[in-house]
C-alpha cells in the first residue's frame, strides 16, 4: 500500500485514494502484512478518512475488535472475522489502533482469470464480511496460515515461484470464501448465468448513462424480459433496480465524501437535470441529496435511510 495517497476534493470527510505500490523488489503484485504493519508504516492519519483502493484488501482479525464501513455498511469486526474490500469500495477503518491481524494486499489481476470469474459468479451480491461463526469448520483459516507461511523469504532465484505460491494460496482463500454460506441463508441453488453476468459488468461500465433496462437488453441481445428474470432470479430484484442502486451508490460516495456541487453529481451521473437527480434520488434514498450529505456528515440526525430504497 502507498503512503503517499491522493486525497479527492476537501471537506473532513474526503476521500483518500489508495495506489498499491509494493514496499520494495521483493514484493510483486501481493503483499502480505500485518494490521501493525501497514499502520507503523502508514503512520496515524493515514487511516482517518475514508479511502477508495485501487487494490483489494483482505484483513482477517486475530484481535481486537473495532467498526469498518464499507460502502455505508458498517460491519463489527472481532476475532476470527474476515474482512474483502475490493478494488474501487469506499471504506473507512474504525479504531484501527484497537486491532491485530493478518492483510493481504493486492493487485485484481493477481488473482487468475478463471478464479476470479467463478468467484464472482458465486458472489452474485457480492460480501465483504465473514463472521468467525461463518467461517468455523471451513478451510478458510488454514488458508490464510498457508498464504502467510509462503511468504518467508524465499533462496536467491526463487522469487517467481514464490510469487505463484502466494497467487495460488491466495486463489484458494477466495474461492472457500465465496462456498461460505452466511448464517441462515439457504443455498445457493445453482452457478450464475452468463447472461446476469454480463449485463452485471455492463452496469458497472454503463451507468453513469445507460438508467434504462431497455439500453442494456439492446446492447447485450437480449430482451429486457429476460433481463429481469435473470436479475430476479439471482438477486430478488429486478433489473431496474439493480440499474438504479449502482447509480445512487455511487451519488451516495460523491455526496458524503466530497463537496462536488448537486448539479455537478447529477451531470457526471448522466441526468441533464439537477432537479430530476433530485427527484431520482429522493425516491430512491427517502431524502433529497442535500439532506443525505447533511446527514452523512453528521450535521443532520433527524433522517433514518431505510436500507430497502436504494441502498447498497
Amino acid at each position: 500500500m502507498s503512503t503517499g495517497t491522493d486525497l479527492v476534493k476537501t471537506g473532513q470527510n474526503a476521500i483518500r485514494r489508495v495506489r498499491f505500490l509494493p514496499p520494495g523488489p521483493s514484493v510483486g503484485d501481493i503483499e502480505v502484512n500485518t494490521v501493525r504493519g501497514i499502520r507503523d508504516r502508514g503512520g496515524p492519519h493515514e487511516f482517518l478518512t475514508p479511502q477508495r483502493l485501487d487494490f483489494d484488501l483482505f484483513v482477517r482479525i486475530e484481535a481486537g475488535a473495532a467498526v469498518h464501513t464499507v460502502d455505508f455498511t458498517d460491519h463489527d469486526l472481532g476475532p476470527g472475522d474476515v474482512l474483502w474490500v475490493r478494488a474501487g469500495q469506499v471504506h473507512r477503518w474504525g479504531r484501527i489502533d484497537d486491532l491485530e491481524g493478518t492483510v493481504v494486499m493486492f493487485a485484481p489481476h493477481a488473482v487468475d482469470d478463471r478464479t476470479r470469474d467463478l468467484v464472482r459468479a458465486a458472489l452474485v451480491r457480492p460480501r465483504s464480511h465473514w463472521s468467525a461463526v461463518d467461517l468455523e469448520d471451513t478451510p478458510v483459516p488454514r488458508a490464510v496460515d498457508l498464504l502467510t507461511l509462503a511468504t518467508q523469504p524465499p533462496a536467491p532465484g526463487d522469487h517467481e515461484l514464490r510469487q505463484a505460491a502466494l497467487a495460488h494460496s491466495l486463489a484458494a482463500i477466495l474461492a472457500h470464501l465465496a462456498l461460505v454460506e452466511p448464517g441462515g441463508s439457504a443455498p445457493s441453488d445453482g452457478p450464475t448465468h452468463e447472461v446476469y453476468t454480463w449485463f452485471s459488468d455492463h452496469i458497472e461500465e454503463h451507468f453513469r448513462s445507460w438508467h434504462k433496462v431497455s439500453e442494456y437488453a439492446d446492447r447485450l441481445g437480449y430482451s429486457a424480459r429476460t433481463l429481469n428474470r435473470l436479475a430476479r432470479q439471482h438477486t430478488g430484484r429486478s433489473a431496474k433496480e439493480l440499474i438504479d442502486e449502482r447509480v445512487v451508490l455511487e451519488a451516495k460516495r460523491q455526496l458524503s465524501h466530497e463537496d462536488t456541487p448537486v448539479s455537478v453529481v447529477a451531470e457526471q451521473l448522466g441526468f441533464d437535470d439537477a432537479s430530476n437527480f433530485s427527484s431520482y434520488f429522493r425516491r430512491q434514498a427517502g431524502m433529497t441529496p442535500g439532506e443525505f450529505r447533511d446527514w452523512s456528515r453528521g450535521r443532520r440526525t433527524d433522517f433514518d435511510p431505510s436500507p430497502s430504497r436504494g441502498a447498497p
